[in-house]
């Protein structure tokens, strides 16, 4: 198993990048992968030397390690914990699939108990200690925009007070204005 996994290490460090034909030519053409030339005079169809070379079988890997990771483990797609269960640790690696950070921190807990190896993390120890930062500055800013906003708030209950202060000394100046104008008003019916 050894012996076939370097060999298909070395073929795959000499098989080119198989490109579509003209891809160098036209820029929509560079999108696509590769596909087969029909053309009737084409250069890579008939393999002529000095020109992209075309796929074929004498590229593809060994039978007994097609399909399998560097280190010759069978790989398997995960999603949530119950899947993780049932991996042979011995013959088959995960690849944690497309999911949120909570389930996927989950999983590599589980993983690192179960002695099960994580084939698309390098060290699951420095991604756990990662997210671990992560989460502590995500409660750190939670924590200091609640403040801003008690902050906020008390201003602004301040100004409602303050307003209420003027409007109460608004209306004491017009009361007082009021008995200025009833005392002269008394005072100009006792001069009649």
């Amino acid at each position: 198993m050894k012996e076939l996994l370097e060999l298909r290490r070395k073929m795959k460090a000499r098989k080119p990048n198989f490109v579509r034909e003209d891809s160098h030519k036209k820029k929509k053409l560079r999108k696509s992968g590769w596909r087969r030339p029909k053309g009737l005079h084409s250069k890579i169809r008939h393999q002529f030397k000095g020109h992209i070379r075309a796929a074929c079988m004498g590229f593809r890997s060994p039978n007994a390690v097609r399909g399998l990771s560097r280190t010759g483990l069978i790989q398997v797609v995960v999603r949530n914990v119950s899947e993780l269960k049932k991996i042979n640790p011995k013959t088959e690696g995960v690849i944690i699939g497309n999911i949120g950070l909570r389930k996927r921190v989950e999983i590599v807990k589980e993983a690192q108990i179960l002695k099960i190896m994580i084939l698309n993390l390098k060290d699951s120890n420095k991604f756990l200690d990662d997210v671990k930062k992560k989460f502590e500055e995500k409660k750190k800013k939670k924590e200091e925009e609640k403040k801003k906003e008690e902050k906020k708030e008390a201003k602004v209950e301040e100004k409602k007070k303050e307003e209420k202060k003027e409007a109460k000394e608004e209306v004491t100046e017009e009361d007082k204005k009021k008995e200025e104008k009833e005392e002269k008003d008394k005072v100009l019916t006792k001069r009649k």
